[in-house]
């Protein structure tokens, strides 16, 4: 924790700042890919197929076998609109339902991403990751 001084009608003050923590950036993944080890934030990209005021069903839309794209339960504040794309990004977790346990993904942002070209943000990434790949070495 840092603290800081100033002077107020002659009287010197301490102050303490708070000391955040930067958090993780969250990884691009597939639904398919997630886990209950899943640690850290994740990002996908997925169409709802089923919406309740702060619940929904996406499946995958960056999956590159659209026959085995995932699905998953997205915990969402407010509600989504069915048939529109999204970029989550949140933290999975493991829910214990009457069938087993189930992944569920609890998002703090929902991003409506209807607009964008999936395949070219998939061309841009692939590309970004040579780059990175090259540049360490």
């Amino acid at each position: 924790m840092l603290t800081s001084s100033y002077r107020l009608n002659g009287v010197t003050k301490l102050t303490e700042e708070k000391k955040f923590t930067p958090r993780k950036p969250s990884k691009l993944t597939t639904i398919r890919n997630l886990s209950a080890d899943t640690s850290g934030p994740v990002r996908i990209m997925g169409i709802v197929v089923d919406a309740s005021p702060g619940l929904a069903v996406v499946q995958d839309i960056y999956d590159d076998d659209v026959k085995k794209a995932g699905k998953i339960q997205v915990s969402v504040e407010g509600s989504l609109e069915m048939k529109k794309r999204y970029l989550f990004i949140g933290e999975v977790t493991e829910k214990t339902v009457d069938g087993g346990k189930e992944l569920r993904l609890n998002a703090s942002i929902a991003h409506d991403i209807d607009t964008l070209d999936v395949a070219l943000y998939k061309e841009v990434q692939d590309m970004e990751e040579k780059v990175t790949r090259t540049m360490s070495g």
